[in-house]
């Protein structure tokens, strides 16, 4: 018997128990199902949130001071002291609160953030229109503010604000700047935000402290050594107390991210595999059950020159088209999944042509180890014994 014709027969018995066949490759759809979906829908994930880092700036470092233990805020001391270590090239102090913004005739409350000239290059912000905050807007306190692109849409209806007056919880600003659309972040979204100068930030929130500072480094080979300078001087300053501070740079945050998404991709590859175990196992009993229906026919083959070979390949292409065919249907519920997913989520969930490759991989390799051994109990038999079977 040719591959061809082993091919046919075996399509046909599958045909020919439809129902039984299906109920068969539903352990291995499903298992493709979710596995499928679920690592979509980690991988996208985290492409958005290592994007929303990398916009921010892959060398930013932040430190926040926490607790009593120590003096709880920096002064402008601190800040240029750091700016003298090793690795550093920006340094900008960090307040915020949130404040309700308004012109003639709208209002919004919005998050407004007051640091100095130096901010922006840290955290890789570019303008569509105006300027950024100068040392000169910090130095005389100007009422000056730098805002996002839903707020100009939102106060004014177009973007072309620059010049205009608005108003921060009752104080007059003038409008320098509007930033390029930043998308959400990891703190929500970055177009309803406003800048100001620092030291005018101090006084409308009526508070002098500083308990964070952003830092900016050379390059990203820098940041090792600048983290390791800010180490040394936080570790100085809290008279070593490491526990009343914390340090973390972007990069430092992305490496955590890749290895919470490899060992997130392990285990879910992991609740797969023992859902095409099971799918597995249902095929290799379906099969003996499929070899014990056919005995009769296994022998009359036989009888008539097919080798244990050929019945063995029979059997095994059988098992093989089921798994198979469980994984494309799976595959195909997966792209109806990723997006339905990426629909809820508000995402774009998309379907990896590598977990597509492997997960066919998977189901066709299931198929090849659970359908041996009822393939070789076929091959097996003796030819007599199977024409007498009942």
């Amino acid at each position: 018997m040719s591959l061809y014709e082993a091919l046919v027969s075996s399509l046909k018995a599958i045909w020919s128990n439809k129902m039984r066949s299906f109920l068969t490759m539903l352990g291995i759809m499903i298992g493709i199902f979710s596995v499928a979906v679920l690592i979509s829908v980690a991988q996208s994930s985290t492409s958005s949130i290592t994007e929303s880092i990398e916009n921010e700036g892959t060398t930013q470092i932040t430190i926040s001071l926490r607790g009593r233990r120590i003096q709880n805020t920096f002064d402008l001391n601190d800040v240029e002291d750091i700016r003298e270590l090793e690795g550093v090239k920006n340094v900008a102090p960090y307040t915020s609160g949130s404040l309700t913004l308004k012109n003639s005739a709208e209002s919004m409350d919005v998050q407004v953030t007051a640091s100095n000239d130096e901010y922006d290059d840290i955290n890789n912000y570019n303008l569509i229109s105006g300027r950024w905050i100068s040392k000169n807007d910090e130095e005389k306190r100007l009422r000056v503010v730098v805002i996002g692109i839903d707020v100009a849409d939102e106060l004014y209806g177009t973007r072309d604000v620059v010049g205009e007056k608005i108003s921060l919880s009752g104080t007059s600003f003038t409008i320098i700047g509007v930033l390029e659309e930043q998308g959400d972040t990891m703190m929500g979204s970055g177009d309803e935000v406003a800048f100001i100068p620092f030291a005018t930030g101090q006084r409308m929130f009526g508070d002098i402290s500083i308990s964070s500072i952003y830092v900016g480094t050379e390059d990203s080979e820098s940041v090792d050594t600048a983290m390791s300078a800010i180490e040394n001087f936080m570790l100085a300053k809290a008279g070593g107390d490491d526990t009343s501070y914390s340090i973390f740079s972007s990069s430092a945050m992305l490496e955590m991210l890749n290895e919470t998404t490899t060992t997130m991709t392990y285990l879910l590859g992991a609740i797969g595999g023992i859902s095409l175990l099971v799918g597995g196992i249902g095929i290799m009993n379906i099969m003996l059950v499929s070899v014990s229906e056919r005995t009769r026919e296994i022998g009359v083959r036989k009888a008539i020159g097919a080798t244990r070979a050929n019945i063995m390949v029979q059997f095994l292409i059988e098992a093989v088209i089921v798994s198979g065919l469980g994984g494309v249907f799976g595959i195909i519920l997966a792209r109806l999944g990723t997006n339905l997913a990426g629909q809820i989520m508000e995402m774009n969930v998309t379907l990896d042509s590598v977990i597509v490759v492997v997960a066919l991989g998977f189901s066709i390799a299931v198929g090849v180890i659970f359908g041996i051994y009822p393939a070789a109990k076929a091959s097996k038999m003796n030819p007599i014994e199977a024409l007498r079977y009942e």
